[in-house]
């Protein structure tokens, strides 16, 4: 016996991926749009609109900082994204990886004053083309500072940088190893640390 309360277009979207996060009253959502959306959940009404270099796909988490609450996210250009939760205002960007096909999908997670962020891939696509570069792509996971951005550590999935392997039949130069993308969000042992 569920009715609709209300409902949300995406402006500027043809389509919207993104899970929603609720807290404190609010929904924190991405679109293809470019933009997060913070969003009244009780009646749908936009808090504000934020700006992102490429779509979002990933959820948002939300925790505290020194002065209020911040919004983290990833976008698919493989850029994350700190914004002031209550105002939407950006408090920092930093691209963790600077491959052409890397995105983001998973929702940063954030412990304490880090935020670990998993970069993917769609280094696939472009490598069906005969003529591409392909495959120099690896996936990571990175401990950001909440605070500032700043990369702390960066862990590959494939230790080995890739180098390259052969030419393929147009002549074109492959790389390896490579892949294993990370498209989840990471958990966290705090335990075993």
């Amino acid at each position: 016996k569920l009715n609709l309360k209300w409902a949300f277009g995406f402006a500027f979207a043809t389509q919207a991926y993104a899970q929603p996060a609720v807290i404190g009253g609010r929904i924190f959502v991405g679109s293809a749009g470019p933009r997060v959306y913070s969003l009244d959940a009780r009646s749908g009404c936009t808090y504000w609109a934020s700006e992102t270099d490429g779509p979002v796909r990933t959820a948002i988490s939300v925790g505290a900082n020194g002065n209020g609450w911040s919004a983290y996210f990833g976008d698919q250009h493989g850029n994350v994204y700190a914004v002031d939760a209550d105002t939407g205002k950006r408090l920092w960007k930093v691209r963790v990886d600077e491959h052409p096909s890397a995105q983001i999908t998973g929702a940063p997670t954030l412990v304490g004053d880090r935020l670990y962020v998993t970069v993917s891939s769609l280094e696939e696509v472009a490598g069906a083309d005969a003529k591409d570069e392909c495959c120099k792509f690896r996936g990571s996971v990175s401990a950001l500072d909440a605070a500032t951005g700043k990369v702390i550590w960066k862990s590959y999935t494939i230790a080995e940088e890739p180098k390259p392997v052969r030419k393929n039949s147009q002549g074109v130069q492959l790389w390896g190893p490579s892949g294993a993308g990370i498209w989840s969000s990471p958990a966290v042992d705090l335990k075993n640390r």
